[in-house]
């Protein structure tokens, strides 16, 4: 019998090997972190200094992908951006390879983000919008030799994940849920493209899990979905957890966050008043990436309950759409 593998689990003494092609102190432990789209190691030298390891999926990103994060990162540290960066090994590349049962997988060390996830209150959440407003200032002229493959736009936040998303909403929902999603996703592109948006390099996934705080200074990590995109749908990304996360104080740490962003860069009128349609882009967008990485978050959390619900938040964010209204009356 053929045995197909999705995402193999690489041992520990396997990152150690990899590990020695670094200029690291001595010999190094190595702990596995996190299991997720990709697999984060801690690597600490003798002299108890941490490093990330991180050993991409097999087939998610390509070597180009992973070439233009890199860039990113390392043009936002040599601006004296506070974020973890790409170390090179003794031969003077980047990338190490391992050739896992399911295909070849690249690593990349990275540097450790010192201090720890920053709780959100009024304060942090200033701090939070300044440092990505000072990402999108020194990434204004950001370009790159390598192809990401992808941008963050309509094509990549919602008929992606659509695509993946509406056969399992009509397995559990049934076709009305399935029209209700196209819907939504056909008026906010409709939408968006009435607006003249600011476009250039952004995060991606820009909230508190990826990113800590040390001495009132925010150190930023896991560009993973970086890209070239809509600068307003970066912003909109802290936005939506504080909605999800934070619904009592939502309103006063958002008011924070855009305090502290707009006293690092201007917002366009256009730009602000896209930022809740890319609320509902984050959420479709997150959607369809758990499904479609089902190897990473499972099924069992797949039900109707649950998609009920989202579908349910996109109404909500779609308030008064007349369309949503015409599929309420065909029912």
């Amino acid at each position: 019998m053929h045995i197909n593998v999705r995402h193999s689990l690489i041992d520990t003494e396997t990152i150690k090997q990899l590990a020695e092609t670094y200029d690291l102190a001595g010999d190094v432990q190595c702990d596995l972190l996190a299991r997720g789209k990709n697999d984060t190691y801690l690597i600490t030298n003798q002299n108890e200094e941490k490093y990330i390891f991180r050993l991409y999926r097999s087939r998610h990103r390509d070597e180009e992908a992973i070439l233009f994060e890199l860039d990113a990162v390392s043009h936002l540290h040599t601006q004296g951006f506070r974020a973890s960066y790409p170390i090179k090994m003794s031969r003077g590349d980047y990338l190490s390879e391992v050739m896992a049962p399911e295909g070849l997988r690249y690593g990349v060390l990275f540097t450790y983000s010192e201090g720890e996830r920053p709780q959100i209150n009024v304060e942090n959440s200033e701090v939070i919008g300044a440092t990505l407003g000072r990402m999108h200032e020194l990434t204004s002229g950001f370009s790159s030799s390598h192809e990401r493959g992808f941008e963050l736009d309509t094509n990549h936040l919602l008929d992606e994940p659509a695509a993946v998303i509406s056969p399992v909403v009509e397995r559990y929902l049934g076709s009305q849920a399935v029209a209700i999603l196209h819907t939504v996703v056909e008026n906010t592109k409709a939408d968006l493209a009435r607006y003249d948006l600011e476009k250039g390099l952004c995060h991606g996934n820009f909230y508190n899990h990826n990113m800590h705080i040390r001495d009132g200074e925010i150190d930023v990590f896991d560009f993973d979905d970086c890209a070239i995109g809509y600068r307003a749908y970066d912003i909109a990304v802290s936005w939506w957890d504080l909605k999800n996360n934070y619904k009592n104080l939502e309103e006063e740490y958002w008011e924070s966050f855009l305090k502290g962003y707009l006293a690092v860069r201007d917002l366009s009128g256009d730009d602000v008043r896209s930022l809740p349609l890319f609320i509902t882009a984050r959420r479709i967008w997150l959607m369809g990436t758990m499904i479609a990485n089902d190897d990473v978050w499972g099924t069992n959390w797949i039900n109707e309950r649950t998609l009920a619900l989202f579908i349910g938040q996109l109404r909500t964010d779609r308030l008064g759409d007349e369309d949503l209204r015409e599929l309420d009356d065909e029912q």
